[in-house]
């Protein structure tokens, strides 16, 4: 995977946003916070996905393919 060390690291970034809403929910954070964390989230998600696409796709059987919706 061309992109390994990458998509490694935005799945290491998308924990701590994990951890940020377990610490939110435990502080009783507003939901502003709790809002702004998922909307991070998803954009770090999209990133992932973006490259996983970019990936070179192995000819007659594609383990990559994935509908999008």
């Amino acid at each position: 995977m061309r992109y390994r060390n990458i998509v490694l690291n935005k799945t290491e970034v998308l924990e701590a946003k994990l951890k940020q809403l377990e610490n939110a929910v435990n502080h009783q954070q507003p939901v502003r916070e709790f809002l702004q964390v998922i909307e991070d989230a998803k954009e770090i998600i999209g990133e992932i996905q973006s490259y996983v696409d970019r990936e070179e796709r192995s000819p007659g059987f594609e383990i990559n393919y994935r509908k999008r919706s």
